[in-house]
């Protein structure tokens, strides 16, 4: 009973307990001290929003302001903030490091030699891709693409590199132990719906083991349809067939997106009638329009409505779409009218090598050419004559007015906006960092 009773007890004394506990809860806002201190956060809360609109409202002009105009220099207030808009970057860029982000250059070793070393701290160069030359193993390729974006922080570059390779299913890859696990016509040959499975599972794989050695952009899938063994494509290629083509190349596409990696659809608007290589001479296709629409541009359409972030134009002559013969990556008739106006593609224009025997004009008359015609990034494998003379002459162009810089500018904010958009945003970390190298916000 005893124990009853101080059960009892203890449970009444917990009762009331609880009961002025709620009292206090119920009543706590008539504490005028707790009212007064709640006010006093919300005010100081209040006042740095507003100070925080202020301070991104004024960044803007004070970044154009402030923007160098030098061969070789960079702009002073290039904004750090990872919510800042692409236009206010692109207003605080000078136009060397606008032309830099138009650029995609290869380079030979294994490691990064002095040209390579100028051409990203001095002339802001913001791609490379990376070939059979450049590898040794995954780890040496691991700490190559380490110090590749170490170097564009040290240079204040407004995202950091696209580090491409060409990573196909077949015969063109970098890494035989990294995906994709099966070539183009094994998964061209898949019935029932298996091929598509298998294109985009495929793509997210090879997407994810490629990203962990420092590459973010693979330059696939091959949207071309072949003609058969007479084909420079030939095993390449997903088939003859062209919706089954168009079909894995959306799959692979979506593959990629799903691995937030940027792929390149290629080659535009074609290549699998070729028989003659461009890096032997320019190779021209015959096809009348009625048979360029039904053959080759279906796989096109059909990246581009799956979210294809980049395409790569040939260097191919198709009278049919171009009576000048021009190569297709220096044809305005080709890139504009046709890619962006007919089939309406948004996404970033980028050139096949521009260095190879199909191209007749000296790199630099190239490099203006292509992006007067409508590219945004003009590629140039080798050599860092070619790659110098590139970018020396688009810069000229542009403060000439051969180019406009209003084009340089959408071209540009494509390219950023698609990094951003594939989480290649400059880092924070950035702003700390100086190599001599920079003049930025962050070198000082």
């Amino acid at each position: 009973m005893a124990e009853k009773d101080d059960r009892i007890n203890n449970e009444t004394e917990e009762t009331g307990n609880g009961s002025r506990r709620a009292d206090r809860r119920r009543s706590w806002y008539k504490n005028p001290f707790l009212l007064v201190g709640l006010a006093a956060f919300l005010i100081v809360i209040a006042a740095a929003g507003v100070l925080a609109v202020k301070l991104r409202g004024s960044t803007g002009s004070d970044a154009q302001a402030a923007v160098t105009t030098g061969t070789g220099t960079t702009s002073d207030n290039i904004v750090d903030s990872p919510f800042s808009s692409t236009s206010q970057q692109i207003a605080a860029m000078s136009v060397e490091e606008k032309v830099g982000q138009m650029m995609m250059v290869g380079f030979s070793g294994k490691s990064v030699d002095d040209s390579l070393r100028k051409l990203i701290t001095a002339d802001h160069v913001g791609n490379v891709v990376i070939d059979a030359g450049n590898v040794d193993s995954d780890q040496q390729v691991a700490a190559l693409a380490a110090s590749l974006q170490q170097l564009a922080v040290s240079a204040n570059q407004p995202a950091r590199m696209m580090i491409a390779a060409a990573q196909e299913g077949g015969k063109t890859r970098l890494f035989q132990n990294i995906g994709p696990n099966y070539s183009e016509p094994f998964i061209g040959n898949m019935r029932g719906g298996a091929g598509a499975i298998a294109s985009q599972q495929t793509a997210s794989e090879a997407a994810r083991q490629l990203k962990r050695i420092g590459i973010n952009t693979d330059l696939t899938p091959d949207a071309d349809v072949t003609i058969g063994w007479q084909s420079i494509i030939d095993t390449r290629s997903y088939g003859n067939d062209p919706q089954v083509v168009a079909e894995l190349t959306g799959a692979a596409v979506k593959g990629y997106n799903n691995a937030t990696t940027i792929s390149c659809t290629k080659y535009f608007p074609g290549l699998g009638s070729a028989e003659t290589s461009p890096e032997k001479k320019l190779p021209t296709i015959h096809s009348d329009r009625a048979t360029i629409d039904s053959q080759d541009l279906p796989p096109f359409r059909e990246a581009i409505k799956d979210g294809a972030p980049m395409i790569m134009v040939a260097d191919v002559a198709y009278p049919a779409l171009d009576p000048s013969r021009t190569p297709a990556s220096l044809s305005r008739p080709i890139m504009t009218d046709l890619l962006r106006g007919q089939l309406g593609f948004q996404g970033v224009i980028i050139t096949d090598d521009l260095g190879m025997a199909a191209i007749s004009q000296k790199p630099g008359d190239a490099a203006v050419a292509a992006i007067a015609a409508g590219a945004d990034i003009v590629m140039f494998a080798d050599t860092p004559d070619k790659q110098q003379q590139a970018y020396d002459a688009i810069v000229a162009a542009v403060r000439s007015g051969k180019l406009s810089e209003d084009q340089i500018n959408k071209s540009v904010e494509r390219i950023l906006d698609m990094k951003k958009k594939y989480r290649l945003e400059r880092p924070e970390a950035s702003a700390g960092i100086n190599t001599g190298t920079s003049t930025g916000a962050g070198g000082q």
